[in-house]
C-alpha cells in the first residue's frame, strides 16, 4: 500500500492517538504501535523534504512520488 506524505502523517497521528486512548496496552503492543507511528512520521518527513527540494535529484523524487502514489480515498 503506497501512501502520500500527508497520509503517512495522518496515520502516525492516528497510531499515537490510539496509544493515548488505550491506557491498558501491553508494553509489546504500545511499542509496536509507537514503532509504526515513527515509521509513518519518517516517511511523511522524507516525502516533504524530497518533494520540496530543488537539488539535482528533485525531478526524480517528484516523478517517483507521482508514479507510486495510490490514493485509496474516494474522490
Amino acid at each position: 500500500m503506497a501512501l502520500s506524505g500527508p497520509a503517512h502523517y495522518v496515520k502516525a497521528d492516528e497510531l499515537l492517538a490510539e496509544i493515548e486512548a488505550t491506557p491498558a496496552l501491553s508494553n509489546e503492543t504500545e511499542t509496536s504501535l509507537a514503532t509504526r507511528a515513527v515509521a509513518h512520521a519518517v516517511l511523511a518527513a522524507a516525502a516533504a523534504i524530497a518533494l520540496s527540494s530543488s537539488g539535482p535529484d528533485s525531478r526524480a523524487w517528484q516523478e517517483t512520488a507521482r508514479t507510486t502514489y495510490k490514493d485509496s480515498s474516494p474522490p
